[in-house]
């Protein structure tokens, strides 16, 4: 199976999983030991792979990569649910059963028996061919370096949103979405996880090189191999080394000389691949990169903000849903605004043509691939916005107050009034957007009484059609003629505000299915109502 399904694969198992999958951990140190012991004792009757040479450093990344692998075979096949002492135990029974042959193994089962067998000859093979591997090769290790996976409770694995944004892409896209990935988190040339923008220039500029063995012994590529053979994975270009099993020649660090014009190995990128490359060594601000470094920010913050207790715990970082909303906003626009100019120019191209057709020649290519190249933008903002949105789950809205209220809490000097239901009441949406949504309104709130013995009420009421929120303060309201206007972007009745606010309040609360109006409190203030259909009126 390819790297990109292998991949796709682990990932959609994670997603599946409710409580995420069990993290892989995999004690190399150990089971190293465990195969030189083993293999000391039996050598000589299977004429192994001597036991030194076996747990040799060489083969350290090797060895871990595919004890990985196995423990996710084992995860996936045998023992979905079992612990990561179990695993340890089951990959100990596959190395004994290849050692002895089965002889002194007992697992209670003859279809883990059966299992473990493969397990073990596929991890033997590798060991005996010294095959050199990358940890990339590993899908739950890479997954987990990209942030594509995070680890829950310290055992489980749970997809994150950059994940679910890959499982979203087809083709192409699957791996510019890797490559924006690896770029924005990369460490530079040294880097052997992920892309830096000085190889992929470096790949750019010499498309196609036989590089030799001095060329790697002196450092020059010696980080980039695992990258170059990633790519190679990914379908970006063409690697080859020496011999089948892509092992490296020996060094001979004695004697330099003999290294000089010797094959280490070569590549040559495909030719649809260079743009993606040139995106990248150029550090182009494109969609993929911008939605890819928002997620990558949100992914930093929730991961901060969830160290929290849980009745303390605020709203993290949004900075993708907003960009994600932005992009719409841009890219229907930019196709709103091209699309009337693309058929008027086709309709004088028509025209000029039969009177001054030495005219348009001049300019038509330029005007075309203008248009074009916009127009792909604007598609690749549009196809990019949805990545950068949480899929719809459902959620118990009395929390997801307590949340919003938590979250500004500390940025607020009025009193804060909550009595939360006394049951669970549930909505269908984007959790973290509807706490974004309620803080607005809880700042905007905390702003209005700044000047007085301020009180800001929060409520939530069941109501036969659905759930009302409501934010109520003792102010000085809003006038009637702007409690409309005031969700439009750009208007403000706060000097210094941005008059985004609760436009982004009206988008949150539209993606619901809800509505949001403005009115008189009782405290005599203003109220902000969020009204939410019930789920069975949503599912209509």
């Amino acid at each position: 199976m390819r790297f990109l399904e292998r991949l796709r694969d682990y990932l959609e198992r994670v997603g599946r999983a409710p409580e995420g999958l069990p993290a892989i951990h995999v004690d190399v140190a150990a089971h190293r030991r465990h195969v030189a012991e083993a293999s000391d004792q039996v050598e000589a009757r299977l004429q192994a792979t001597p036991a030194e040479e076996v747990a040799d450093e060489e083969v350290n990344d090797s060895l871990a990569t595919d004890l990985e692998e196995a423990a996710d075979r084992i995860l996936k096949i045998v023992a979905p649910n079992a612990s990561r002492e179990e695993v340890t135990k089951l990959i100990t029974a596959a190395i004994d059963w290849e050692l002895w042959g089965g002889d002194e193994i007992t697992t209670g089962s003859l279809d883990i028996a059966e299992e473990i067998a493969r397990v073990a000859e596929s991890a033997r093979a590798r060991l005996v061919r010294r095959r050199n591997r990358d940890g990339w090769e590993s899908p739950a290790r890479y997954a987990f370096e990209i942030r594509a996976i995070a680890c829950k409770h310290t055992d489980r694995h749970t997809l994150t949103r950059i994940g679910a944004a890959f499982l979203e892409l087809p083709g192409l896209d699957e791996v510019r979405w890797l490559l924006a990935l690896e770029s924005a988190q990369s460490l530079g040339p040294v880097d052997e996880w992920r892309l830096s923008s000085e190889l992929a220039a470096r790949l750019v500029a010499e498309p196609e090189r036989d590089i030799e063995v001095e060329e790697v012994a002196e450092g020059s590529w010696r980080y980039s191999l695992p990258t170059i053979r990633r790519l190679a994975a990914m379908g970006l270009l063409h690697y080859e080394s020496p011999d089948l099993n892509h092992e490296s020649p020996d060094l001979n660090h004695e004697s330099p000389d003999l290294n000089r014009g010797r094959p280490h190995f070569s590549y040559a990128v495909f030719h649809h691949a260079l743009p993606l490359l040139e995106e990248i060594a150029e550090r182009r601000p494109t969609p993929f990169a911008t939605m890819a470094d928002a997620l990558l920010r949100d992914e930093v913050a929730h991961t901060l903000d969830s160290a929290r207790p849980g009745a303390e715990r605020a709203m993290y970082g949004n900075g993708a849903a907003s960009i994600a909303l932005q992009a719409k906003m841009v890219g229907h626009e930019i196709r709103n605004a091209l699309v009337p100019a693309q058929i008027a120019f086709s309709r004088l191209d028509r025209e000029i043509a039969e009177t001054q057709p030495e005219l348009l020649q001049d300019h038509r290519k330029r005007v075309e691939a203008g248009i074009q190249r916009a127009l792909t933008f604007a598609d690749n903002m549009l196809r990019t916005a949805n990545l950068g949105v949480e899929p719809a789950a459902l959620f118990d809205a009395a929390s997801a107050i307590r949340d919003a209220i938590a979250g500004v809490a500390g940025d607020v000097n009025c009193a804060l009034r909550y009595t939360p239901p006394d049951k669970a009441l549930s909505m269908t949406g984007s959790r973290a957007r509807f706490v974004l949504a309620v803080a607005i309104l809880l700042r905007n709130a905390a702003q209005a009484v700044a000047d007085r013995e301020g009180i800001v009420e929060v409520s939530i009421e069941e109501r036969e059609d659905g759930i009302a929120v409501r934010v109520d303060d003792n102010g000085p309201g809003v006038p009637i003629d702007q409690r409309d206007t005031i969700f439009k972007p750009g208007v403000t009745l706060r000097p210094g505000g941005s008059g985004q606010g609760l436009a982004l309040v009206l988008q949150v609360v539209r993606e619901m299915l809800g509505t949001v109006a403005c009115v008189d409190s009782p405290l005599g203030g203003a109220r902000f109502e969020i009204a939410i259909p019930a789920k069975s009126e949503k599912a209509k």
